[in-house]
């Protein structure tokens, strides 16, 4: 059976739900996907020895090309032996380098005097740097065309980089021959992140080399939510997925104020080391709760208790915001809850949508926040990681013209 020529893959943001701040001192912080909030990514088959890597969505107004005899393949072989695509996952700074003139190199066949800034080069560097690592097997494709659409805010917080990163992983690994598209009834309920025989863990493995391309120094918990979906708990570099958890209903708030991470925790730690344990606290409180078998509406209630707590308890490290206020003053007036997410200090606030919320409340909360410049996305937190699509009978115009999800017959890994 011959190979897809086009295939479609998916993978969401994240937001972290509680434990931020806190989860840099050692913490349990607690993530989940942002089922609403993804990016895609169409790989179409060339047959001419070409890279093409199309971004719109980060100001690149023209496609870039590479010829795939070009890429530095000998800087490979000092961190992978063998054909084995699980193997070399010690970070390749010296492909890195030599993926550097190369990089620009790829807009040297457009005539339109287009430059190309730091992120974008950034993101191409990201794709080749996977692509020399895994262009290791024979397989019918003779180069591929990237296309790529988002609906992630980039530099909010909500892991657009890891979604990225994901997207690419697992794009390459399908063209290359690495993984194939798994069956539709294909669920992995629980992960263990060492098993590198799961294509999953394959996929985050090397979306994490991603992400150190852009980040140098990632905790690996983006990746990780973008590449297994659901909610994971994370401390001192550990994860593990949040069992029983379910998707939840939020409405998330971009108040497109930059983000300080500024706090109080190094000026006085014996002080603030009480607020970090009892935002740990409600990090474990969240997870004993979700399995305690309470009804919907007290399962709300006490997620709503947690969220007060936890915004209180890091709004008094000093990352608060009169943004951040602004969103809850609005939300409050609903008898909703609300909190900061992610680095505070601006960013993002998340507000539990419990289903007795009205969709007319709904919409007049969203246009007070627009009304005053803010962004908002209705998104549930906690569905699927990674999916993919064979896209052989999918346009480039339908996917650029369609809501990306709308397809049909998308396949989970998890």
């Amino acid at each position: 059976m011959s190979s897809p020529s086009r295939y479609l893959v998916s993978a969401p943001g994240k937001v972290i739900l509680f434990g931020e701040h806190a989860v840099v001192y050692g913490k349990t912080a607690i993530a989940g996907s942002l089922d609403g909030l993804r990016t895609c990514m169409l790989f179409e088959k060339r047959d001419d020895g070409f890279l093409e890597l199309n971004l719109p969505k980060l100001g690149l107004q023209h496609p870039l090309l590479w010829p795939i005899s070009a890429l530095p393949y000998s800087k490979v072989a000092s961190v992978s032996n063998g054909n084995d695509s699980s193997q070399g996952f010690s970070f390749n700074e010296e492909l890195l380098e030599a993926l550097r003139p190369i990089v620009l190199e790829g807009n040297a066949g457009n005539k339109n005097n287009q430059e190309i800034n730091e992120l974008q080069q950034v993101a191409a560097s990201v794709f080749l740097y996977l692509y020399t690592n895994l262009e290791d097997k024979q397989t019918s494709w003779c180069g591929t065309t990237v296309h790529v659409t988002s609906n992630l805010p980039v530099g909010a917080g909500l892991g657009s980089s890891a979604a990225y990163s994901v997207c690419l992983a697992t794009g390459l690994l399908l063209v290359l021959g690495h993984i194939a598209i798994p069956d539709y009834d294909e669920k992995v309920r629980e992960f263990n992140i060492s098993d590198s025989s799961s294509p999953t863990n394959l996929i985050n493995r090397w979306a994490f080399q991603a992400e150190k391309v852009i980040h140098g120094t990632p905790s690996g918990i983006d990746n990780a939510v973008a590449t297994y979906g659901g909610a994971v708990s994370f401390a001192k570099g550990v994860m593990e997925n949040v069992i029983g958890f379910q998707t939840l209903r939020f409405l998330l708030t971009n108040t497109k104020t930059p983000r300080n991470t500024r706090t109080l925790v190094a000026n006085y730690p014996h002080i603030v080391e009480p607020i970090l344990e009892a935002i740990e606290g409600i990090s474990a409180s969240f997870k004993e709760i979700i399995n305690s078998g309470v009804s919907q509406k007290e399962l709300n209630q006490r997620i709503e208790e947690l969220i007060d707590l936890n915004h209180n308890l890091v709004n008094s490290l000093g990352v608060g915001h009169p943004s951040i206020d602004k969103v809850r003053e609005i939300t409050a007036q609903y008898s909703l809850h609300s909190k900061l997410t992610g680095a505070g200090g601006g960013g993002c606030v998340l507000t539990l949508l419990r289903d007795d919320v009205t969709n007319d409340d709904i919409m007049r909360i969203k246009l007070a926040l627009t009304s005053i410049g803010f962004e908002c996305f209705e998104t549930k937190i906690g569905g699927h990681g990674i999916s993919v699509l064979d896209a052989s009978a999918i346009s480039k115009q339908e996917f650029l013209s369609s809501e990306n999800i709308q397809f049909s017959g998308w396949k989970h890994f998890n």
